[in-house]
């Protein structure tokens, strides 16, 4: 036995935050981040929104009333 050590026992093998299948695809990669681009971009319009209605002095919408 090698110590503490359990690299041939499949300890600590799994792929740090993917399925099973392994490293995903560049295709995959592509498609997952330019969903996460069109959500970025539509809190980022949010965001924007918030910031208008403050400086013209309007109170912004509450979460979850609209």
């Amino acid at each position: 036995m090698c110590g503490g050590h359990h690299e041939g026992r499949g300890y600590g093998r799994r792929s740090r935050g993917f399925a099973r299948g392994g490293f995903p695809d560049r295709e995959v990669w592509v498609e997952r981040l330019r969903d996460y681009e069109q959500q970025l971009e539509t809190e980022l319009a949010n965001v924007k929104d918030v910031i208008e209605r403050l400086a013209a002095g309007d109170a912004p919408e509450q979460p979850g009333t609209a």
